[in-house]
C-alpha cells in the first residue's frame, strides 16, 4: 500500500459510483477527477482531488485510468483518450462493455473490467473483476491495492460479470427490502423507528460477517438459532408460507436475464460504433475510395 501512495489515478465520470471510488482512493494516492457537470466535483476538490478540464488531460497524467461512465459512453470516451492510455492500465466499471470491445477502441491500453456496488461509499463494496491477457503482475498489484480501498475484490471469469451485475450490483436493493420489511414488522408491534432501523441493519451486518467468517452454509447457521417451539421457527414458518426463498430466487434470475438483454443491446451498439469509426478511418471525408 505504501508504493500505492505515489500513484496518480484518473477517475473519468465521477458521478455517484465514480465519485465514491475517487473519495475512497483519496487518502492513499493522487486522484484527478472529471465529470460533464464540473460544478458537482467541488466536494471532491475540497477533499483533495484535482479537477481536470477534460478526460484526455486527466488520462495523460495518470498511472491508472478508471472509467466510471455509462456503458454507452465507454467507446466514445476511450476513442478520445486512447493516445493517453497507450501502455497504461484502464479499469472500466461500466456494465456490458467487454474487454474485447474496449481493446478495439484503445488497442494499446491494457484493461480490467470490473463491477462493484454502492457500498464503496463506506469502503465496504464487493468488487468483481476480470483482466485481459496483456495485464502484468504489476498491474494486478496496483489494481488490488485500489480495490482494497473500496472494500473486497475478487477476480472472476468475464462470463459471470453480467450475472454478478444482478447479484452484487443490484443486491443492495434486495437487502434494503429485507431490512425495510424487518423495520416495518417491528413498528407494527410497537418498537420505535430509530431502534428498529439500527437493530435490523446491525443484524444484517452481523449475520453477513458471521457467514463469511465461518465458511458455513447459511442453512447451518440458521439452524443454530432455530430451537423447537421457539420464536425463530415461528417467524420462519411465516416466511415459508409466503415463499420468500422462491421470490428471491426469481428476483435474481429475472434481474440476471434483464442484465444479459441490456448487455446484448449495449454491446451491439458499441460494435456498430466501432465499425463506423473504422470506416471513417479507412475512408476519411473528401477521399476517393480506390477501385483496385
Amino acid at each position: 500500500m505504501e508504493r500505492f501512495r505515489n500513484r496518480k489515478i484518473a477517475v473519468i465520470g465521477a458521478g455517484v459510483i465514480g465519485g465514491a471510488i475517487a473519495e475512497a482512493l483519496l487518502p492513499y494516492c493522487a486522484v484527478t477527477a472529471t465529470r460533464r457537470k464540473v460544478d458537482r466535483l467541488e466536494g471532491l476538490r475540497q477533499k483533495g482531488a484535482e479537477i481536470a478540464p477534460d478526460n484526455l488531460s486527466a488520462a495523460e497524467k495518470a498511472d491508472l485510468v478508471i472509467l466510471a461512465v455509462k456503458p454507452g459512453q465507454v467507446i466514445p470516451v476511450l476513442r478520445n483518450i486512447a493516445p493517453a492510455c497507450a501502455g497504461k492500465l484502464v479499469v472500466s466499471f461500466a456494465a456490458a462493455i467487454t474487454l474485447e470491445l474496449m481493446k478495439k477502441a484503445a488497442p494499446e491500453a491494457r484493461f480490467i473490467r470490473a463491477m462493484t456496488n454502492t457500498a464503496v461509499l463506506v469502503r465496504r463494496g464487493y468488487t468483481v473483476f476480470c483482466r485481459d491477457h496483456q495485464t502484468t503482475e504489476e498491474d494486478m498489484t496496483l489494481v488490488r491495492a485500489a480495490f482494497a480501498c473500496l472494500g473486497e475484490g475478487e477476480q472472476v471469469d468475464e462470463q459471470f460479470l453480467d450475472v454478478l451485475t444482478a447479484m452484487s450490483g443490484s443486491g443492495p436493493a434486495y437487502i434494503y427490502t429485507v431490512v425495510e420489511s424487518m423495520i416495518n414488522g417491528a413498528l407494527r408491534v410497537g418498537l420505535p423507528r430509530d431502534i428498529a432501523l439500527r437493530a435490523a441493519a446491525h443484524t444484517a451486518i452481523g449475520a453477513s460477517q458471521l457467514l463469511l467468517a465461518s465458511g458455513k452454509h447459511p442453512a447451518e447457521l440458521r439452524d443454530q438459532v432455530t430451537t423447537p417451539g421457539g420464536v425463530t421457527i415461528e417467524g420462519l414458518y411465516e416466511l415459508e408460507e409466503s415463499r420468500i426463498r422462491t421470490a428471491f430466487m426469481k428476483a435474481v434470475a429475472a434481474a440476471s436475464s434483464k442484465a444479459k438483454d441490456i448487455a446484448a443491446e449495449v454491446r451491439s451498439a458499441a460494435e456498430r460504433e466501432i465499425e463506423r469509426d473504422g470506416n471513417r478511418v479507412e475512408n476519411p471525408a473528401g477521399s476517393t475510395p480506390s477501385l483496385k
